[in-house]
């Protein structure tokens, strides 16, 4: 019978000398360090888009030989979004630590649709960071041989997370949800805090703006 990952990280749980499970971290540091924009397509038609180089620095002389001393890798956005989406159906039981945000939320914002604005960029630097982090703080998904290579092969994690059939299982997962939500009746009272929570977050973002325009019209005089 084939072990599947769940099992296989299961398994493979130690504990140290203090009681508490061991983790990746206890051997190698992780960071996001720096952003980079690049442009892909013709000379005429650009799409630019994002990536973000991740530091893996093994701490632990033990582990030289099993990681290397320093890794560095490239990584976009989506693939983040593919990693927590595969952790996501392989780990059901496990609450998953959150992407920081993909767009600018709030439209008050003088650069609102700029997704390229570098306080936007730095922030979600430091979130991906912090995703990574909690991610190898956890005893059983740090051992996740998909999560490993995505913190060190920039090349075949793609073609490895689409060859192990979890891509199927994401995807028909989503239509699974997405067919669900569009069957079931929705009850009365969840509508209603729905919509307070979108006539809040309008009056918010209205205030916002208010303040914003006020703050600016205070500068210029």
């Amino acid at each position: 019978m084939t072990e599947t990952s769940e099992e296989r990280n299961q398994n493979s749980l130690t504990v140290i000398g203090n009681g508490q499970p061991e983790t990746l971290l206890k051997h190698i540091e992780i960071s996001v360090s720096e952003s980079e924009k690049r442009a892909n397509g013709s000379l005429n038609i650009r799409d630019y888009y994002t990536v973000y180089l991740i530091e893996v620095k093994v701490t632990d002389p033990e582990y030289h030989s099993k990681l290397g001393k320093l890794t560095t890798v490239w990584r976009r956005y989506t693939e983040f979004e593919q990693l927590r989406d595969y952790l996501d159906v392989a780990y059901p039981y496990v609450v998953l630590p959150p992407l920081p945000e993909k767009r600018v939320m709030f439209g008050w914002q003088k650069i609102s649709n700029d997704t390229f604005d570098p306080n936007f960029i730095d922030r979600r630097r430091a979130g991906l960071e912090n995703f990574l982090l909690r991610i190898a703080a956890h005893p059983v998904l740090t051992w996740d041989e998909h999560f490993i290579e995505f913190l060190q092969q920039e090349d075949g994690w793609r073609e490895s997370y689409k060859a192990n059939g979890y891509l199927q299982l994401v995807e028909s997962k989503l239509k699974s949800l997405s067919l669900a939500v569009r069957l079931k009746r929705t009850d009365s009272k969840i509508e209603q805090y729905k919509q307070y929570g979108v006539t809040l977050h309008n009056n918010l973002s209205n205030l916002l703006k208010v303040l914003f325009h006020v703050g600016n019209t205070s500068k210029s005089k």
